[in-house]
């Protein structure tokens, strides 16, 4: 028997300075962070012109343990697009580098501030804050 797994992914463009990339993002509540965090790997980083020189080595819990990934001393830009690539919201986060990282996922502080709602994880179904009660959107591919 084959499982489909669904969650809900959105697209974000995160942008550091003059550089910008568009990620695809796993919406996962259960990462908690006191401030908005955007979790990437090493690559996605390097391509926004990000120097592991402003980052600090920090201790991260996970369900598994603890582990230790870098965070930078400043923040990104996180612009949550809609499926037309237009913006339905920002904010500022922290970002995270995490070498073993399998996708890229925003913290429970980062889907608050920028207005996501999920309606079903299962069926990866959410809407954003602004949008009318009975729209759902679907969550993006990968």
């Amino acid at each position: 028997m084959q499982v489909l797994l669904v969650a809900v992914r959105v697209k974000v463009r995160v942008s550091h300075g003059s550089r910008s990339k568009v990620v695809t993002v796993l919406v996962n509540g259960g990462a908690e962070s006191e401030e908005p965090v955007i979790v990437l790997r090493p690559e996605d980083a390097l391509e926004l012109g990000t120097s592991l020189e402003n980052f600090d080595v920090i201790e991260v819990e996970l369900a598994t343990g603890i582990s230790r990934s870098l965070i930078s001393r400043d923040k990104v830009k996180v612009e949550l697009l809609d499926e037309r690539g237009n913006t339905l919201s920002y904010t500022y986060a922290y970002l995270v580098v995490d070498e073993g990282l399998t996708e890229p996922l925003i913290t429970d502080a980062t889907i608050d501030e920028l207005g996501i709602q999920v309606v079903s994880f299962r069926r990866g179904l959410w809407r954003h804050r602004n949008d009318p009660p009975d729209m759902f959107r679907s969550s993006a591919l990968r």
